[in-house]
């Protein structure tokens, strides 16, 4: 090896540990926050259609009396 050239960075002899449990559940709350924005926009506009559908026919469900048991 000369003066100019670097020496080789290996990443370690050893393989890399698993990921802790913080790591893994920072992952899953990850998923299931994507997962439900997911559901939000794609049902979203599915509801509003239908809400808007009872409305033109008359069935404002703003407008209906709350049955308590």
């Amino acid at each position: 090896m000369t003066r100019f050239e670097k020496p080789a960075q290996f990443g370690g002899a050893y393989a890399q540990p698993a990921p802790g449990a913080s790591d893994i559940k920072t992952l899953v709350l990850l998923a299931a926050l994507l997962a439900y924005a997911a559901g939000f926009v794609l049902l979203y506009p599915i509801v509003a259609s239908s809400v808007a559908n009872s409305v033109s026919e008359g069935n404002n469900p703003a407008l209906m009396q709350f049955v308590g048991p």
